[in-house]
């Protein structure tokens, strides 16, 4: 019987490619019999191109439709002549030429195994014939598609290979009467998966498929059959959702009844955990399209029914009988790890190897562990803490719940973070700040040498920056003074800096930069306008990852966005540079103390010690910019000697720091008593310190071997510039105080009860002179501190409060026991210290209220409680109904703002996700010089169309014919007198379908790669 072979050609843009195609199977050493061609949506110039190059006969789609249904169209106008067993059809598209002896070859593989009904060609590069795009495919367990030899070089090491679950569509051999007894592709797969689901069909009716490796066809990928290979992110995208919509309406159509009903049903709640898992696996550009491809099968149900129909209309032999074809779980999990370190070699991500004990990092934790030891030894006993600007936390639920607006007053930024470390030791959230104050030191110094590594490999000059960051006056002072966002902003400060800079590699490190500058921006709302300044500085170095930059800025803009929006409505902008927690008054350093990295006047010490010996303030930073020179020596050759990017990046870091710093100290948005207080200068210096020291580091390491030596000199110097310091926190010079001893004894009972109870707190400052401020509770918790309450100018609380206390302290004046049970005082409360004399007249006034009674003296200073206090019955529910106009919004702005948060953290996972773009394709020109002849073109009534596939439909199709002078006619029709032109439109200039992205595309260039397992 002799076998005929028809070659079914797919054209839709025409030029070069197809010219090449057209050569390629003019060349064959085993002719096909016919070549039948479809110019699918092209212009007439395709169809011109196509009868030029030989083609019998051209069946014209006029729009644009998927290759499985432009082949059942061209193969409706074929003829059948004699035993349709002896009838094979050859799929090639205009990308696809194949090598001389690709027809002659797969021909053999069929002929030697009549049960073979289909097979499949090595489909390699167009470009780079020596590599393999494709042998063969499979499925996984969970039915996601499977390539089984991708992206390898052709060494022939597989052309032993036979039997396969599937082939793909280009240069596909299939035989007349199996496509008709299959009724060809399943056209609800529109571009991926067509021709895997037309093999699974054809090995469930009991034949075969194999794939015949000497068949050799060039493939160029640009989406004419099968998805289009292209590097731009939307055409990414774009293939990812079409290839999850072809893999979700598989597993729906080869799942039993019963479970794909629920398969079915529930789509919508496994698109929303697709979509998250897209967020985990760092890919939040296919969140959408997982999304839209789990909703898209949902609302098609008819066509899961109808695949289904088709399934079982010629399955004989079940599910089991192809399982050995199947991959197996471990030889994917091979694959996809080989992939991955395959393809970061060779984009050149290999994770740089610190080497931390060998070159220094052990070590310099080791000495900043001794540093922190010697330096907070007194910390260890406490399990928390007050005193200077520290205060402890509340409880954990109501931590959190100080997260959200309350009576329309936003909370800061900073209440997440201390929300955050609280949940770290839920049993006592103030535990975890004593804990921050005694990792400072080392965690500071961990982070700073990893940020180190990154600019120089010089051992000395890692130390530098570990060691130098951890001892900076910054750091020290606000350990002294109790400074926790600062504390909190040179902890995190190297690391943000770290993920900072590699945040264009990956979501991964956008996702953790996000974060670590919601961090570092909550600690220090001072440095939101230099933030700004590096955001569009990286936005313009480079359009590569502009998303991924972009991506940065989101959890800071949410977190900031309602005290903005306060601050704003309020006619107060300046306010959301407001410094959070605890501010108690400072002098600011010059700027030349600035320089040396001392935020506040007297250089920390320095300056009373010289003055106890009759010198004055010149000398005192005289003497510390010498110790500091070797410092700046070497941060001066870092910036002759550096890289231009990392000279530049810290030259700008450093400048904007100090500039901030310099900033803070003139901007006076705050007072306390009749004092104003300037914004905390540390939290720019902070940042202008580790800039100088990174240019140090670069300097160190280009001394090479004499770099040991000056580094020590320059560690010593610091050192020795910080020993005033160092020696009050040795000493346990500090203000600090366990944090339950904060309010007396009593008062802390009586708040238990009654947690909406207030303490009048007084503090005699001077002659006539008097502090006051209510506290509510058992003392002030760091938490409730929210700086959109800060008003630098009198408000009507202020006056009652003054007016309260004017009451008290007036000796015969009115009864102002009506006014403390409004204002629901039931402690009035003498500090220690302070005037003595006027405490003394304040205790002798306070002794003849009738409406206060003497409680004694306790730890915190003379306590009085309110006699008869009646708690206001309508507090609470005043409250609450304050709360009324405003609950809805703060809860809804809280929960995007935890969304935000949440799904950053999710993104921010160091999943290890990988994803393979491809290297640029040459395109190829769309037209050859060459001319053809203008060609009429004919319509024929034709069986079957695109629209409908069923044979029973008879629309018109449009075929383009030339006479032919050949013995064998490619297409016998009737025609009808009807001359319609061909319409010129320019769809094959449409996006056609990317690369397979589901779910991840990792592709090696030396191994199997997997094409979309769930997981």
């Amino acid at each position: 019987m002799r076998t005929k072979v028809t070659a079914v050609l797919v054209a839709q843009a025409g030029g070069e490619w197809l010219d090449q195609t057209i050569a390629g199977v003019a060349a064959q050493t085993r002719a096909p019999a016919a070549v039948v061609a479809v110019n699918n949506g092209g212009s007439q110039r395709v169809a011109e191109q196509l009868l030029a190059g030989g083609a019998q006969g051209v069946v014209g789609t006029g729009s644009r439709v998927p290759f499985g249904q432009a082949v059942r169209q061209a193969v409706q106008a074929i003829p059948v002549e004699g035993d349709p067993a002896a009838e094979w059809i050859w799929l090639l598209s205009e990308d696809s030429c194949p090598e001389p002896e690709a027809l002659e070859h797969i021909l053999n593989r069929v002929q030697r195994a009549p049960s073979v009904v289909v097979a499949g060609p090595k489909l390699v590069d167009w470009d780079r014939p020596d590599r393999i795009i494709e042998l063969g495919q499979s499925l996984t367990r969970y039915g996601s598609r499977w390539t089984l030899r991708r992206q390898e070089l052709d060494q022939q090491q597989y052309d032993h290979m036979q039997d396969v679950l599937g082939v793909g569509p280009v240069g596909m051999l299939i035989r007349r009467d199996v496509w008709e007894q299959l009724n060809g592709f399943d056209p609800a797969l529109a571009v991926y998966d067509d021709a895997l689901d037309f093999c699974v069909r054809a090995r469930l009716a009991g034949h075969r498929v194999e794939v015949a490796p000497e068949s050799r066809v060039r493939f160029a990928q640009s989406g004419v059959a099968g998805p289009r290979i292209d590097r731009k992110r939307s055409v990414m995208r774009v293939a990812h959702r079409q290839a999850r919509t072809a893999h979700l309406h598989r597993r729906i159509t080869y799942a039993p009844a019963f479970v794909a009903f629920f398969e079915w049903l529930g789509l919508p709640l496994y698109a929303l955990l697709r979509v998250l898992w897209a967020l985990i696996r760092e890919q939040p550009g296919y969140m959408v399209g997982e999304f839209v491809s789990a909703f898209t099968v949902f609302f098609t149900p008819h066509a899961i029914l109808a695949s289904r129909r088709r399934l079982k209309a010629t399955s004989t032999v079940g599910w089991p009988a192809i399982r050995q074809l199947r991959v197996d779980p471990k030889s994917v999990r091979t694959a996809r790890m080989i992939d991955r370190e395959a393809i970061l070699a060779s984009n050149g991500r290999q994770p740089k190897e610190l080497h931390f004990i060998s070159t220094g990092g052990l070590a310099v934790l080791a000495a900043a562990t001794v540093i922190t030891i010697a330096l907070t030894w007194w910390a260890f006993s406490f399990t928390s803490l007050t005193g200077g600007d520290l205060a402890p936390l509340s409880s954990i639920d109501q931590l959190w719940q100080n997260t959200h607006t309350i009576d329309g007053v936003p909370a800061d930024p900073f209440t997440w973070v201390l929300a955050l470390l609280g949940t770290l030791t839920f049993w006592n959230p103030s535990l975890s700040i004593v804990l921050l104050m005694v990792a400072a030191i080392p965690l500071t110094a961990l982070g700073s040498w990893i940020w180190a590594a990154q600019l120089t490999d010089s051992k000395a000059g890692r130390a530098l920056v570990g060691l130098g960051f951890a001892i900076s006056p910054v750091l020290l002072g606000s350990i002294s003074g109790g400074h926790l966002p600062t504390l909190v902003l040179a902890v995190v400060l190297p690391w943000l800096l770290l993920a900072a800079t590699r945040c264009r590699e990956s979501w991964s490190w956008a996702g953790t930069a996000s974060l670590l500058v919601a961090v570092a921006l909550a600690s220090a709302p001072i440095l939101i306008p230099a933030a700004v300044v590096l955001l569009i500085v990286g936005l313009f170095s480079s359009l590569r990852g502009v998303g991924r930059v972009l991506t940065t800025a989101i959890v800071p803009v949410v977190l900031f966005a309602p005290k903005l929006v306060t601050c704003l409505v309020n006619g107060r902008p300046l306010d959301i540079l407001l410094d959070p927690g605890l501010n108690a008054p400072f002098e600011p350093g010059t700027t030349w103390h600035m320089l040396l990295g001392f935020p506040v006047f007297g250089l920390e010490g320095w300056a009373g010690i010289l003055d106890s010996i009759g010198l004055g303030g010149p000398p005192s930073t005289l003497l510390v910019g010498v110790l500091m020179v070797p410092l700046a020596v070497l941060a001066l050759l870092g910036v002759f000697t550096g890289r231009i990017a990392v000279t530049v990046m810290n030259a700008v870091l450093g400048g904007l720091g100090l500039l901030t710093a310099i900033a803070a100290a003139q901007l006076h948005l705050t007072t306390t008593g009749n004092e104003s207080i300037s914004l905390w200068t540390g939290s720019g210096l902070a940042v202008y310190w580790i800039a100088v020291l990174g240019l140090a580091a670069v300097g160190a390491g280009a001394l090479r071997r004499a770099a040991t030596p000056v580094v020590s000199v320059a560690l010593v110097g610091m050192l020795i510039a910080v020993l005033p310091m160092a020696s009050q926190l040795f000493l346990n010079n500090t203000p600090f105080r366990d944090g339950n001893t904060q309010m007396p004894a009593l008062v802390q009972a009586a708040g238990e009860s009654n947690p909406g109870l207030r303490t009048l707190v007084l503090t005699a400052e001077g002659p006539h002179s008097v502090s006051a401020e209510f506290v509510t509770g058992a003392g002030l918790r760091l938490d409730q501190i929210r700086t959109a309450e800060t008003v630098p100018t009198e408000t009507k609380a202020d006056r009652e409060l003054a007016a309260l206390v004017a009451g008290l302290a007036s000796v015969g004046g009115a009864d102002v026991s009506d006014a403390l049970v409004a204002q629901n005082v039931g402690h009035v409360l003498l500090r220690d210290g302070g005037n003595g004399s006027e405490r003394a007249q304040l205790q002798r006034v306070f002794d003849q209220h009738a409406s206060l009674k003497s409680a004694g003296q306790t730890a915190q200073g003379l306590l009085w409680r309110v006699v008869e206090v009646a708690p206001k019955a309508d507090a609470e529910g005043s409250a609450a109904a304050n709360l009324g106009g405003t609950a809805w919004s703060g809860q809804t702005i809280w929960t995007i703002q935890l969304v935000v948060v949440l799904g950053m953290i999710l993104l921010a996972l160091p999943t290890g996700e990988v994803t393979y773009r491809p290297e640029r394709r040459k395109r190829a020109s769309r037209w050859s010089r060459r001319k053809t002849a203008a060609v009429p073109t004919l319509t024929v009534v034709a069986p079957g169309s695109a629209q409908d596939p069923e044979p029973a439909a008879a629309p018109e199709t449009t075929v383009e014919a030339e006479p032919a002078a050949e013995s064998e006619p490619a297409v016998e029709s009737e025609q009808v007198a009807k001359s319609e032109p061909v319409a010129e439109s320019r769809q094959a200039e449409e996006p056609a379908p990317a690369i397979e992205a589901d779910p991840e595309p990792p592709v090696s260039p030396h191994q199997p790669s997997a094409e979309g397992e769930e997981r």
